[in-house]
């Protein structure tokens, strides 16, 4: 028997489920981005007081309408046709310039889908069980889209079919995203925590035993990551190292900020004023210093994909009703020399 004849979930259904999605969606959007800073910057507006007391607006998160792919600029040196003149009629260069060079990022597609079987109506028979029900299954969907993105942002190495990871962006020598390869480009490599000047294949971002070279390891790449006003605005690290940066410290700096009576702990963890968050998704033993934003790090969504419910339409050869919720985007990073920095293999 065909679809269109088995199905009995009316028009009025339908747009009762979609105002039901809609209102749990709206209250519930902060709430699925809560659970992991790097998610809550990149992937949404705000990262709010869950984490440590500290504030930030999500900047990394950018939409964008149109395009066959991300597309920017970089810049991996100064523009070559500039020069000190010999005088006031000395030629002007009209060299090209061979220093901007084109990133590029193809748009990386992701879904979940909401799915009402007329078993699913049967079983929750009337307003307050249906409306439970599709509350519970749009949250779920939200939630393990989101889990699904920030666990690929998150991973050691790019994964099949999902986003450049920010392991692969930090990086330096042999490595070939975004178009570029580090080992064409000097620039176009992160300086980890080894000398300014190092060759792109001698990079290196190993740390070490925490007790010994931590703090040491963290200014330097902090130091590496900065250049004048251009540095991190955020630290993101595994619990553990997240517990031996805490420990680390010393009893006054504990207290260098208002705290609650019998508070042994800090409102928010920092390092040269800048919040240092622990993520669950983080890769061990490894903190990323990332500077978000338009000029940094971001997130790129294509328009209209931005977590957004579709209409409930038929389901394919099934006695079921669809609403699929879509994201498409992946992340950008315009400077990879300075701005963002990390280092790994971290002991205790």
């Amino acid at each position: 028997m065909s679809l269109a004849t088995t199905q009995t979930i009316s028009q009025s259904d339908l747009r009762a489920y979609a105002f039901t999605r809609e209102k749990v969606f709206a209250d519930n959007v902060d709430h699925v981005f809560s659970n992991s800073p790097s998610v809550a910057l990149l992937l949404n507006e705000s990262l709010g007081t869950q984490f440590g007391g500290v504030r930030m607006r999500g900047s990394g998160n950018m939409v964008e309408t149109g395009g066959i792919e991300i597309q920017a600029n970089v810049r991996l040196g100064k523009h070559s046709g500039s020069k000190a003149m010999a005088g006031p009629w000395d030629t002007h260069s009209v060299t090209p310039d061979s220093n901007t060079r084109r990133i590029i990022q193809a748009w990386k597609h992701y879904s979940g889908a909401i799915v009402i079987s007329e078993t699913d109506k049967a079983i929750n028979t009337g307003a307050d069980k249906i409306g439970s029900f599709i509350g519970d299954q749009t949250e779920s969907v939200m939630l393990a889209l989101v889990d699904t993105i920030g666990d690929d942002l998150n991973a050691e190495t790019t994964t099949a079919n999902g986003i450049t990871s920010l392991n692969d962006l930090i990086a330096a020598s042999g490595s070939a995203v975004q178009g570029l390869d580090g080992d064409d480009y000097d620039n176009y490599n992160s300086r980890g925590i080894s000398a300014r000047g190092t060759a792109a294949a001698s990079v290196s971002f190993a740390s070490g035993s925490w007790a010994a070279q931590g703090l040491s390891d963290l200014r330097t790449l902090t130091n590496n990551a900065s250049e004048g006003l251009v540095k991190p605005n955020v630290y993101l690290t595994d619990y553990t190292t997240h517990e031996r940066y805490e420990g680390s410290l010393q009893p006054q700096e504990r207290f260098a900020a208002p705290v609650s009576s019998g508070d042994a702990g800090f409102m928010s963890l920092a390092f040269r004023t800048v919040p240092v968050m622990a993520d669950p998704k983080a890769i061990a033993n490894t903190v990323f210093a990332l500077r978000i934003g338009s000029d940094g790090l971001s997130v790129r969504v294509l328009a209209p994909f931005t977590f957004r419910f579709a209409p409930f339409k038929p389901g394919s050869n099934q006695e079921s009703f669809v609403s699929e919720l879509q994201w498409k985007g992946n992340t950008l990073l315009r400077n990879r020399r300075y701005g963002s920095n990390k280092i790994n293999v971290i002991t205790d």
